[in-house]
């Protein structure tokens, strides 16, 4: 009752207190904060003890509320206190936010409590009475709790503070820089410091300017445990502030449109006002970022952070100025900055771009004289034939004169003559139609014979060139299904890098994650395999058409005469050099093209590079043009995807050996060829073994630096595809074998062509089984490959063979080297222009593979047409064997 009698007395004093004159105000609010302040104390007092009795809780909290009865090692809460308000009208737990929100209960409900006696607007003067002392303070009643006990804080600060992840993932934002910045300006110097504290006050002060590049900065949005790693904000809201808008301008463009819903548009603040008072660059700020708490980031992660800030500051002061930066609860590390507006990169100056820019205008010109001279060529030979045929009728009395000039004009080779044709009037007994540019028909009664300066000249024509590519007929060294199947291999790799840089440029990437684990997404993983395709068709079409020709005895002109050494070197030099002529023109344009495009990327865009051939192509290129790239770390390789030619290059020089061997030495070649063959598969599987890798339906390229591109691990599939064209040209394309034995080569191989590309679906392999797998996947892959071509080819393929052989698709499967050179060209040009990450879906991946597909075969065209194509009618010109150049 003790206790019950002191809270009577002090709520008699409040409720008691009455205006009085001013004079005696000071006094009354010192008794009253005084009964305040012994309140306190005596309730602390009883709170220690044991708690308050239940009537008194039940009369200062309210019968709805149940006051916990506290141990004295305990710490009272803010909820003992949450009938005090503040100011405002929030009571403390509110204020600080540490406790649970509590249903309040109605004015009339608590007028019998004490919740209006700190009610006041006006700052109080507090008076602590110690021992022979008396000290005044004048602190708001609403810090009276701490003054009294400045232990008591409210439960879970913190975590109440950074409530959700939008403020637990906060780096650097507008009220960050302000609060820190007294402190962040000491990391900037010069103009850059001005223009932020010019920005800091635009901040404070609300300006529509510095709320704009607020705007365009980035900041933690969503999609955080879904990888979204690019918080970029908007480049492009960042650039266009460097135009200063006026709201005139915007009511004179909304009276001249004709358009309300744009009029409307116009008339809102995004378009309007004045810009900043300094120009302004927008910076990508590559960091790691960790925390303590293992709940939110359980391991380091890379962030991009979009910031729009003046552009007198510098990379490196912008650097400086993010790693000063003490955030709520992330630790993070500037690793890297980038900005688009800051680039330093002019192509002009480039001296690469000079040589790419002088080497296309030349071609260029090449092309337009070449096309001009055929089509005047042309010109004249029509109205030689027209004259001639008017003659004939005039002699022989026929007054109706039909004239037929529906042919195609061509220039042919026939008999070691160079012959411009007009009409198909008589063939030519060929057995390949590549001996010809453009048609297989001759006029042998208007020759005219040209110089060998004037065929050069006529192999860049357009015209010509681009006949040759649509020409939809083959001649008899061919193998028609080899068309199809370079086709659908060269879309099944554009598909497959399409998702690998996208997913690079994603702010869903763990939706990567999940799609791996489909079953269908086997499919884009096992693109690894259309390679080993190319692979054994590039083996395939060599050692098919080399013992075809040597079998016709054109190969007599290098090795009559000679000893049998030399002549197999004079024909390895020839061939090697026929596949580095044919291969380089298109190959070093590329080369120049990737150099010059990475460094404008690496310095001008948004997103950084997917690699680093800005510096590895101009200290490496020459590995490239000497097809040895992969023999070095993949870390050095300028042109990533060009490791296929280097490989297939090397893997044809060997080849050349064994085929000429072949022709004196079958069974020594044989020997030879199953040795590379079984060794290679040896090594791979040792490599695979010791290194410990494990193939999965995950990660295809794991260890690409030691088993995915490296020649000693790749030589199988060729090898087969080697074994393959012998047995094409051993049987003359004429295998008989009854219903039942081609319907079994069927099945087993579309149940090894199925296990290889969905096999590894949920499977875990590991050990000897992991090595074994590696070492036989890719070789029995070819031989499928190999048996499909066979059956193809022999009249036992069914309806694939009419796919696969389709007229349709020879134009296509003619561009492929060049399409292959072109299209990671595009992909990357794609990414590198977004100033946003993609969401990605199925169907939007898609839809972007189809769309970059019809472009990367559109500049696989041109550069056929441009640099491809006349190199190769060049070298029919000078080969003495007419070699053909396509199948």
């Amino acid at each position: 009752m003790y206790r019950v009698l002191i809270f009577l007395v002090f709520t008699a004093h409040v409720f008691g207190v009455t205006p009085e004159p001013d004079t005696r105000e000071s006094a009354r609010e010192e008794k009253l904060r005084s009964a305040l302040i012994d309140a306190f104390q005596n309730i602390k007092k009883a709170s220690g003890k044991g708690g308050l009795d239940d009537d008194l809780a039940s009369d200062l909290i309210g019968s709805r509320i149940a006051v916990p009865h506290l141990t004295k090692t305990e710490k009272t809460t803010a909820d003992n206190f949450d009938l005090f308000a503040d100011d405002d009208g929030l009571t403390f737990s509110e204020v600080f936010g540490d406790v649970e929100t509590e249903k309040r209960v109605s004015s009339t409900e608590k007028s019998h409590n004490v919740q209006h006696i700190v009610k006041t607007t006006k700052p109080m003067e507090i008076t602590t009475i110690k021992p022979n002392a008396v000290v005044k303070t004048t602190i708001p009643v609403r810090h009276v709790v701490e003054t009294v006990e400045p232990k008591i804080q409210p439960a879970g600060l913190n975590d109440t503070v950074m409530l959700g992840l939008e403020s637990m993932l906060r780096i650097l934002d507008s009220e960050i820089l302000m609060q820190q910045w007294d402190k962040l300006k000491n990391s900037v110097t010069g103009d850059c410091r001005k223009n932020l504290q010019e920005y800091v006050q635009g901040l404070q002060e609300r300006r529509l300017w510095a709320l704009k590049m607020e705007d365009s900065s980035g900041r933690y949005t969503s999609m955080f445990y879904w990888g979204n790693n690019y918080w970029t904000g908007s480049a492009e809201l960042c650039s266009i502030l460097n135009q200063h808008h006026s709201t005139q301008h915007a009511h004179t463009t909304q009276n001249s449109s004709g358009s309300q819903i744009f009029s409307e548009w116009r008339q809102d603040v995004s378009v309007t006002g004045d810009g900043p008072p300094f120009s302004t660059a927008f910076f990508n700020v590559r960091m790691t970022v960790s925390t303590d708490v293992a709940e939110i980031i359980k391991t380091k992660r890379t962030l991009h952070l979009g910031l729009c800030l003046p552009r007198t500051c510098s990379r490196e002061q912008v650097g400086q100025l993010v790693d000063n930066v003490r955030a709520p609860l992330l630790r993070h590390k500037v690793v890297a900055v980038r900005s688009p507006q800051l680039g330093g990169y002019s192509y002009i100056e480039d001296p690469t771009f000079q040589i790419l820019l002088g080497v296309s205008c030349v071609v260029g010109a090449l092309l337009i004289a070449a096309t001009a001279y055929d089509m005047k060529i042309a010109s004249d030979v029509r109205a030689r034939r027209r004259r001639v045929n008017n003659m004939a009728a005039a002699e022989s009395g026929h007054a109706d004169l039909r004239l037929n000039m529906n042919g195609l004009d061509a220039i042919t080779v026939s008999k070691g003559k160079s012959m411009y044709n007009v009409n198909n009037n008589i063939a030519i007994n060929t057995n390949n139609s590549e001996e010809r540019l453009t048609a297989e028909t001759a006029s042998t009664d208007e020759e005219l014979k040209l110089s060998i300066w004037s065929e050069l000249l006529l192999s860049f024509s357009m015209k010509a060139n681009i006949l040759q590519i649509f020409d939809q007929s083959v001649g008899s060294d061919t193998v028609p299904v080899v068309h199809g199947l370079r086709t659908f291999s060269m879309l099944w790799i554009i598909f497959g890098h399409t998702c690998i840089v996208v997913f690079k440029y994603a702010d869903n990437t763990a939706l990567r994650a999940v799609l791996e684990k489909s079953f269908w997404f086997q499919l884009i993983l096992s693109a690894v395999y259309s390679v080993d395709t190319f692979f054994c068709l590039g083996g395939l079409l060599f050692s098919f058409l080399y013992f075809r020709t040597n079998a016709k005895g054109k190969l007599e002109r290098l090795t009559k005469g000679r000893p049998k050494i030399t002549a197999g070197l004079f024909q390895f030099l020839g061939l090697i050099g026929y596949r580095f002529a044919r291969l380089t023109a298109p190959y070093l344009f590329m080369l120049g093209v990737v150099e010059v495009t990475m460094k404008w990327f690496a310095y001008n865009a948004v997103f950084e590079p997917p690699a680093h051939d800005h510096e590895t192509c101009p200290s490496y290129w020459w590995r490239n043009v000497l097809y040895i790239n992969t023999l070095f770390p993949v870390e050095q390789m300028c042109m990533l995807w060009s490791w296929y030619l280097s490989d297939d290059t090397q893997f044809y020089a060997v080849s050349a050996v064994l085929l000429i061997l072949a022709t004196s030495h079958f069974k020594l070649s044989a020997i030879l060829t199953s040795v590379f063959f079984v060794s290679s598969l040896f090594t791979t599987g040792y490599v695979s073994y010791s290194s410990q890798h494990v193939p999965n339906g995950e990660d295809p390229f794991t260890q690409f630096d030691k088993i995915y591109d490296k020649p000693w691990t790749r030589l199988g599939p060729y090898l087969v595809g080697i074994a393959t064209g012998w047995i094409l040209f051993k049987t003359n394309l004429k295998i008989n074998m009854s219903r039942v034995w081609w319907c079994v080569g069927w099945a087993v191989c579309a149940g090894v062509l199925l296990s290889l590309v969905f096999g590894l679906h949920g499977a875990r392999l590991a050990g000897v089984t992991a090595a074994v797998f590696s070492a036989l996947s890719h070789s029995l892959w070819a031989a499928c490959v190999g048996w499909v071509i066979i059956a193809c080819s022999t009249g036992h393929g069914g309806w694939v063979r009419p796919l696969l052989s389709s007229p349709v698709l020879y134009p296509f499967s003619r561009v492929t080297y060049c399409a292959y050179l072109v299209h990671p060209v595009v992909l990357r040009y794609v990414a590198m222009h977004l100033t946003h990450p993609i969401h990605l879906g199925e169907l939007l991946v898609f839809v972007l593979f189809l769309g970059l597909a019809v472009i990367s075969f559109f500049l696989a065209f041109v550069i056929s047409v441009a640099f491809e194509a006349p190199i190769v009618t060049m070298l029919k010109i000078v080969s003495p064997q007419k070699k053909p150049h396509r199948v």
